[in-house]
């Protein structure tokens, strides 16, 4: 529960912080569509790893490690999955004692084991580079900017409320628990059909009192016109600057060059039945490094932009 209270958004002064939304809804999506092009773990690693470095230049680190103890959680999931879904690889590391019905002997090869991990690498970059974007962007600023982008108005207002609503959700499902608690509901004790009897008397208001602020909202909304308009006004307006717009082109420079690689055929990465060698040739190590320095390049870029205050 504690996780996803600690994805609120918190006004702070940081590199990412005062970066345009414009610009952070890029290196999210440059983030999101290399690691949907590529298996290859040392990219997949790369992002992953400038999200990190992102992370320890925001002064959210703490915020966003707690998020991704949640791969931790999902690494013996995912590799049980692949071991019972896709028994592939030559290198056998060890094998169930006994047969089940259906599936057989199954084996977690060293094939396997690595596509596994690779796997929960690209859900860390993934998840990672989403905690950060919640971490250090304010989610009204976020909504002008995706409205600017011409997306659909009420699709982004729905959006924008359902990511607010959840830690908010969370709260409630806290205080409500403790309240229990403070009427002598011990939820630790007992067995299965009473913990779920217990968590009944949990849900259930949480429930009613969700319903009840959406009904709030709603009628909110509808006093204030919402909808009633095609084009609105905003009390606060997102431009782009000449260095906005020099920054998102250093974001969209890693997209680029992955998109250059996957045309020519390198950067890709077999795991069965033999996996491949990490770095086939001296053109692949040479895009990584290059994709690596271009997404650590917009960091100083941005606290450049920070000192200069050029805009």
């Amino acid at each position: 529960m504690n996780i996803m209270l600690e994805l609120v958004y918190k006004r702070k002064r940081s590199i990412f912080h005062d970066a345009s939304p414009f610009l952070k809804i890029t290196w999210l999506v440059s983030i999101l569509l290399i690691s949907m092009i590529f298996e290859h773990p040392v990219i997949l690693s790369v992002l992953f790893i400038s999200s990190l470095f992102a992370a320890l230049s925001s002064n959210v680190f703490k915020d966003w490690l707690s998020v991704m103890r949640l791969v931790l959680f999902f690494v013996p999931f995912v590799i049980l999955f692949n071991m019972i879904v896709n028994a592939n690889g030559e290198t056998v590391l060890w094998q169930l004692p006994f047969m089940i019905p259906i599936f057989g002997i199954l084996n977690i090869t060293l094939e396997e084991l690595l596509f596994s991990l690779t796997m929960c690498i690209r859900l860390a970059a993934i998840l990672g580079a989403f905690a950060l974007m919640n971490l250090t962007t304010d989610p009204d600023e976020l909504l002008i900017a995706v409205t600017k982008l011409k997306l659909p108005y009420r699709s982004v207002v729905v959006s924008s409320l359902s990511t607010k609503f959840v830690p908010v959700l969370f709260s409630d499902l806290n205080n409500i628990r403790d309240a229990q608690r403070s009427r002598g509901v011990d939820f630790s004790k007992g067995g299965l059909r009473k913990r779920i009897k217990k968590y009944g008397a949990v849900f259930f208001p949480l429930l009613s009192k969700s319903l009840d602020r959406s009904v709030q909202i709603a009628e909110a909304m509808e006093t204030r016109g919402f909808g009633r308009y095609e084009k609105r006004s905003f009390y606060k307006d997102a431009k782009l600057s000449a260095s906005d717009i020099l920054l998102i082109a250093v974001a969209v420079a890693p997209f680029l060059i992955a998109l250059y690689m996957a045309f020519s055929g390198i950067g890709s990465f077999r795991f069965y039945q033999r996996i491949d060698p990490l770095i086939k040739s001296s053109s692949e190590a040479f895009f990584i490094i290059v994709m690596l320095a271009s997404e650590i390049f917009l960091l100083p870029l941005l606290k450049l932009k920070g000192v200069m205050a050029y805009d």
